[in-house]
């Protein structure tokens, strides 16, 4: 009975522990955001909204204090946010606005080699070897820059254009890049059309034109995540000469190996859509992968940080269940042994 006792007292405990404390826990070092989100207009809509709504609330806490410092401080945290919030808004009204069906991927051509894209990135599909190695492009920009072939596969029509018309304000890094600090690639306003948002459909075309099919999960990290992170234990590098990468973002970013299994699936794919969601203030970038690249990269993740994960898991009922039995055979003995000395 004595036994008995104790055993339930250890449920309760753990219950506790497993029901309560740890999902605690969890919320308070990773508070609840939202979920991944493709449409990254209604995205950036959202966070700029609820950013408003937390300085308004720290405003309204500040004046309840009655600290003047803070208030004026909260107040322009306030103003700031209203600010971001209506820059995104009429950021992605103007790449809302563009028609990508009448792009022509001909004219598209002509755009890219017009615009001088191709004095910074590669374009092998179409011929157009990198114009640097890696590390005269470490050199120059703090970063490789990605080779475009693929690009049409990795980011939906949208993004692309928003990443060209304005690459910090698409890629949420406004906060690292200003006027005195600008983008290593700068915003596009045209190349001698007479209708940017013209031009920006036809390169999209273009892009989008010359894009594979299909690509493997390993291809998609390579082109998605390898100029800046590791996989060791895939023996995959970063592109990036690593003492200038880490000068460009303030520090090297981590390897990958096992992200996976320190963070979980559910984690990568809402960084990866929205890093600044899950880490304000951080030097990387929004990946921007469409839904079908992001699963692609994460599943790639998942194979060379956790190959056994499958395995592993059928184990646990197996394992449960051997537990059982020695622990009916260990409480059958007990009461054979206690027996004879009764």
């Amino acid at each position: 009975m004595r036994e008995l006792k104790i055993l339930i007292i250890l449920i309760i405990f753990t219950g506790v522990t497993y029901w309560g404390i740890e999902p605690y826990a969890h919320q308070a070092m990773h508070p609840h955001v939202a979920d991944t989100n493709y449409d990254f207009s209604a995205q950036d809509a959202e966070q700029g909204e609820l950013a408003v709504k937390n300085k308004k609330d720290a405003l309204a806490n500040a004046e309840a204090s009655g600290d003047a410092k803070k208030i004026e401080n909260a107040k322009k945290e306030l103003e700031q946010a209203e600010a971001n919030l209506e820059k995104y808004k009429s950021f992605w009204a103007d790449i809302n606005a563009i028609n990508f069906a009448k792009g022509d991927a001909k004219k598209g051509a002509e755009v890219f080699a017009n615009a001088g894209c191709a004095g910074c990135h590669g374009l092998s599909a179409a011929g157009m070897p990198d114009p640097l190695d890696v590390n005269a492009s470490s050199e120059a920009y703090g970063v490789v820059p990605p080779d475009l072939s693929t690009a049409g596969y990795l980011y939906d029509e949208k993004f692309l254009a928003a990443v060209i018309k304005d690459p910090a304000t698409a890629l949420k890094l406004t906060h690292k890049f200003n006027d005195e600090h600008p983008y290593p690639m700068p915003p596009f306003f045209g190349a001698g059309g007479e209708d940017p948002n013209a031009e920006l459909a036809d390169m999209v075309a273009y892009l989008k034109s010359i894009a594979p099919k299909t690509l493997s999960d390993a291809e998609v990290f390579r082109d998605a995540c390898q100029r800046c992170h590791d996989m060791k234990y895939e023996n995959v590098f970063m592109l990036t000469n690593s003492a200038k990468l880490a000068e460009y973002m303030g520090s090297n970013p981590p390897d990958l190996s096992m992200m996976i299994r320190s963070k979980g699936d559910d984690y990568l794919h809402k960084f990866i859509n929205d890093t600044q969601k899950m880490l304000a203030g951080t030097a990387m970038p929004r990946v921007g992968l469409n839904k079908k690249a992001e699963d692609q990269a994460v599943a790639y993740m998942a194979k060379a940080g956790d190959e056994k994960k499958a395995e592993r898991e059928s184990l646990g009922i197996y394992i449960m269940i051997y537990f059982l039995i020695f622990g009916i055979f260990g409480w059958l003995w007990k009461r054979k042994v206690w027996s004879e000395l009764h």
